[in-house]
């Protein structure tokens, strides 16, 4: 059975990794395709030939047509929805949502009735059936090996305080910057950390530099444009290790797949109550959303008090299993079946 995956961009990390992982575990029984409309380094982690660009609306079109795929399955990307309409629609499709932003808007105005709608939460489940969408099966995102690989963590020389993701309004990363420098400077020995950006617009780049520069505790901050998937595993073990812990500003979630990498690692991570969240974080590590000054003193309490420090770990187990490998393919593998017999009937 041939199927095709059809995402928006290729990117180490969140959707991109989940389509690796599947190829892994799948190709041995499916034929399996991947299409991007664009590539910021991931294609090349798949074998010769099994992830390719399609920049264009008739290169995305022409690339469906010449897979004639049984199963197609579309993420987030009306782009790709029209164009496997125009390629004559070929094939089961299923229709994977795991954006919560305004992007998700497509969704009231489709063209075409999936013969299936898969999601990652229970969150997202009842989102979509709000919309009269079904039937919808949720698969939880997992965690390679990699994960679960013995590190030696760094001794730092300080302890630092992480947050990770895009530099766009929905993560709220200039939120994330005042706050990290509210933490360093009311608590002595804390480094501000900055993950992520490397793919942001110029403007984005210039604004967050220009903080950097001018916030009173933030000169002495590390901002890591980019880190090699393979080397997060020992960084949130190194934040860890040090007494350090990651934080989150975002205004959704569908799942928060850097939240579950954390806790895996044995890091922890405070979070606004929104989305999914409160599915992987116990309610200790919440604080409302907005609450600025609560979320920093929320920080600070994680970084000087180790009973707290253990409260905000309690999920790690719960987050271990559902996001192990075995279980969330497994999730699909049955949604796969599903749409092959969809497509044969």
């Amino acid at each position: 059975m041939k199927v095709l995956f059809c995402y928006r961009y290729g990117v180490i990390g969140g959707v991109s990794t989940q389509l690796l992982n599947r190829y892994t575990h799948f190709s041995a029984e499916y034929d399996i395709g991947v299409l991007y409309e664009s590539d910021h380094g991931m294609v090349a982690h798949f074998p010769p030939g099994v992830a390719r660009v399609t920049a264009t609306d008739e290169a995305r079109e022409d690339a469906i047509r010449q897979a004639d795929p049984d199963v197609v399955v579309v993420i987030d990307s009306p782009g790709f929805l029209s164009a496997w309409q125009r390629a004559g629609s070929p094939g089961s499709l299923i229709l994977e949502v795991h954006t919560t932003t305004a992007n998700l808007s497509y969704l009231g105005e489709l063209a075409v009735v999936p013969d299936h709608i898969v999601t990652v939460s229970e969150y997202m489940r009842a989102k979509l059936g709000a919309l009269g969408l079904s039937p919808i099966s949720v698969v939880p995102n997992c965690l390679d090996q990699r994960w679960y690989a013995d590190t030696v963590p760094p001794a730092l020389d300080s302890t630092p305080v992480a947050w990770i993701g895009k530099l766009d309004g929905h993560k709220r990363w200039r939120a994330a910057a005042d706050l990290l420098d509210q933490v360093a400077t009311t608590t002595p020995g804390v480094t501000p950390l900055l993950v992520g950006g490397y793919t942001a617009p110029e403007s984005e780049v210039a604004a967050l530099t220009t903080k950097l520069a001018s916030s009173p505790a933030l000169g002495s901050a590390r901002w890591l444009p980019r880190v090699d998937y393979d080397l997060m595993p020992a960084l949130y073990s190194a934040i860890a290790a040090n007494g350090g812990l990651t934080v989150s500003t975002t205004t959704d979630e569908s799942f928060g797949m850097s939240v579950a990498e954390a806790l895996v690692r044995g890091c922890p991570v405070i979070a606004p109550a929104v989305g999914a969240l409160p599915e992987i974080l116990p309610e200790e590590a919440l604080y409302p959303p907005g609450d600025w000054p609560a979320a920093a003193g929320l920080a600070r309490r994680a970084l000087t008090d180790s009973g707290f420090r253990t409260a905000l770990m309690s999920t790690a187990q719960l987050v271990r299993e559902r996001t192990a490998t075995e279980y969330a393919l497994a999730a699909f593998a049955n949604v796969l079946q599903r749409s092959a017999k969809a497509a044969l009937s």
